[in-house]
């Protein structure tokens, strides 16, 4: 999983598409071609010490190009493809000041492979630890005006998600939760988008980006009660209030997992 986390730096797997500089990831670079072509001159693949382990980087198609293992530029559907399969991972690319210019997919390593499948199976710790504790009290305004309260919420289940809109690996992951949202009845399910954005910000996105949650803006303050360290971040609240899932970054059965877990609480 490769995500940005704000306490640690972290080994490279991809499930996320921001993530931040890691020495076991610039160790295995050595490991793959170094002949660049036409496309990469002037750049060369980051080393050990070259990228500060708090620095977060951005996978993203649109604004940083993004070649394939045979060096073919590659568009946001072939990178999710190759992200989704567990089975690559990308090498940033520096030019002379050492900015990332640039970023190729090559062929994961069986050690990266089997770092990717625990961290699938795991979280941060601070994360992990919330499951089964009672949600912190909260009062929220959407961008519409609707004051939500956490004591108000109790008897529903809550389905909260923390993201913001430059966050790729949020916005790609928005079809899967409106189908999510569409599945269910309002009485039963509350669905929460917990942004970082402003209300301004937020409303232009949903003009062309339409988001089925409540969509709560600024919400940092939210997210550091649920110690939230990484986005895009699910939660599941039981309608007891207690913290049942939590969920970090996007992976390939992320969509699976929350319906899941949310129907396991609607039939008790």
């Amino acid at each position: 999983m490769v995500f940005f986390n704000k306490k640690n730096s972290l080994v490279l797997s991809i499930l996320l598409l921001c993530f931040t500089g890691s020495s076991l990831a610039q160790q295995t670079m050595s490991d793959s071609t170094t002949k660049n072509p036409l496309a990469l001159m002037g750049l060369s693949k980051a080393g050990p010490g070259d990228i500060n382990a708090n620095t977060p980087l951005m996978l993203d198609p649109t604004s940083t190009p993004i070649y394939d293992e045979n060096f073919n530029l590659i568009d946001a559907a072939q990178f999710m493809n190759l992200v989704m399969s567990n089975a690559y991972v990308p090498e940033p690319y520096l030019d002379k000041t050492k900015a990332v210019k640039a970023f190729v997919m090559r062929k994961a390593t069986d050690q990266e492979k089997t770092m990717m499948q625990r961290m699938q199976q795991g979280m941060p710790e601070e994360q992990s630890a919330l499951i089964g504790t009672q949600m912190p009290s909260f009062e929220i305004t959407d961008i519409k005006g609707k004051v939500f309260q956490s004591s108000a919420l109790k008897g529903k289940v809550i389905v909260l998600n923390f993201w913001f809109i430059e966050c790729k690996p949020c916005v790609m992951e928005i079809p899967e939760l409106n189908e999510i949202y569409k599945a269910y009845k309002k009485d039963e399910v509350v669905f929460l988008g917990l942004a970082t954005n402003q209300k301004k910000q937020l409303k232009k996105f949903l003009k062309t980006t339409p988001f089925d949650y409540k969509i709560v803006p600024e919400s940092q303050q939210t997210a550091k009660l649920f110690n939230v360290s990484g986005y895009p971040t699910s939660i599941i609240i039981n309608q007891d209030g207690i913290i049942q899932y939590v969920s970090l970054g996007v992976g390939p059965n992320n969509k699976e997992r929350l319906i899941d877990e949310i129907n396991k609480l609607l039939i008790k």
